[in-house]
């Protein structure tokens, strides 16, 4: 079987498709990313076995504007579109694969005129998401992007696909309940889960960052309001009297638009000497960084967005052992709660992450019980292994119904 996955990005940057493209091809299949390289590649390349990258041969800025215009003039799906007929007729693909709810239309364009089945990935609350993004809700580029505009596509676009991918069975649940002519069967979970031989391959570098009796909290991930930073950063103001040797390791970029405010907030009288930030780090040191931590944390805030699901790092966490601390997100607080792999606290209360940040840093014995309940949380079922069944059950459900229908 060949698989066409139609990626609006760099495939190489995208933790979630590269782990669906190698369930896949570690079952023989074939799968061809058509994605949106930054730098100029060849145009088809071998990324690894069973695994072939094709590049859109669009200028990465070109590409941004036309899908900030999507919503008022429709260039973005008519290139992507013809892009796509031309890639799954010269690779011969079986299933088209979008990945994300706004590349749905140009999917279903080619699906619908080679008659091959659809599977739409959303790895967000795509409506809810542009909501949040300053860039789309700021004078005059509101009045181009239209972000309200996503939520009354978002039926007509899950329509379109015969099978449909989602972060959370939460997610699921609510798209139902939004959507009620979807059945329940057109839906797979598969979460956010990492690929444990190839996280644990990246070895351990104990001195990565100097402890000096220093007890980490760590988070890794793009820096910003909306991630929870700001709750994160007053709690540690909170705290920090008490346990004077607590130190917030922050890795991640900073949102653009929030680089100002976080540079004064890092440099705060009382806590500036408790933080360490780091613009990036490689995944490859992620486990060094989470050895060297006692506690990880996702403050994510919660909205619609975030409620759809559980970010790679959560579940990274809790692979090398750590407790974690996270916000009240649906997803999150289901997986705290099945497997006692830390705590949870209300979003944006810093005062409640305070009490329950303290209660972790004064009982080791507690968070590492929890650190083993995630871990073992991890490898028994929030793995690539065991929840890339949804995938392959995806993929085989289209593959039976298309042979029913060419026999008959």
């Amino acid at each position: 079987m060949k698989a066409g996955f139609i990626l609006n990005g760099e495939f190489i940057n995208d933790p979630r498709v590269i782990n669906e493209a190698r369930i896949l091809a570690g079952r023989g299949h074939q799968v061809y990313v058509l994605n949106l390289p930054r730098k100029k590649v060849p145009e088809f390349t071998e990324f690894e076995k069973n695994i072939f990258l094709v590049r859109v041969p669009v200028p990465e800025k070109i590409n941004n504007y036309l899908f900030a215009l999507e919503n008022t003039l429709p260039l973005f799906d008519l290139i992507w579109y013809n892009y796509v007929i031309k890639y799954v007729i010269k690779y011969e693909t079986d299933i088209l694969h979008a990945h994300d709810l706004y590349m749905a239309r140009p999917a279903k364009w080619a699906a619908d005129r080679l008659k091959i089945p659809l599977i739409l990935d959303l790895h967000e609350n795509y409506p809810a998401a542009v909501k949040e993004y300053q860039w789309a809700n700021m004078f005059p580029s509101s009045l181009i992007v239209r972000p309200e505009k996503w939520k009354r596509k978002e039926r007509k676009y899950l329509s379109y696909a015969e099978k449909i991918i989602v972060l959370s069975s939460s997610f699921r649940n609510l798209l139902l309940s939004e959507y009620p002519e979807l059945s329940r069967d057109r839906f797979e979970v598969y979460p956010n889960v990492p690929d444990i031989e190839r996280m644990l391959s990246y070895g351990i570098n104990k001195n990565i960052i100097p402890l000096d009796g220093r007890k980490i909290v760590f988070y890794f991930g793009v820096i910003s309001k909306r991630r929870g930073i700001f709750t994160a950063l007053e709690a540690l103001e909170q705290v920090v009297t008490e346990h004077p040797l607590l130190h917030l390791l922050l890795v991640g970029p900073i949102d653009k638009a929030e680089k100002e405010i976080f540079s004064r907030a890092f440099m705060k009288d009382g806590i500036r000497e408790h933080i360490t930030y780091i613009p990036w780090k490689d995944i490859g040191e992620f486990p060094s960084l989470a050895n060297a931590s006692a506690i990880c944390i996702s403050p994510i805030l919660k909205n619609p967005q975030h409620d759809s699901g559980v970010a790679n790092k959560v579940f990274q966490y809790m692979l090398f052992g750590k407790p974690i601390l996270v916000s009240d997100c649906d997803p999150q607080v289901e997986i705290v709660r099945r497997t006692g792999c830390g705590l949870t606290f209300k979003s944006g209360d810093a005062s409640d992450m305070a009490i329950k940040l303290s209660q972790l840093l004064n009982d080791d014995e507690k968070c590492k019980i929890m650190g083993e309940k995630g871990k073992k949380a991890v490898y028994d079922e929030y793995n690539t292994e065991k929840q890339g069944e949804a995938i392959i059950k995806a993929y085989e459900d289209l593959l039976t119904f298309r042979n029913f229908l060419h026999d008959s």
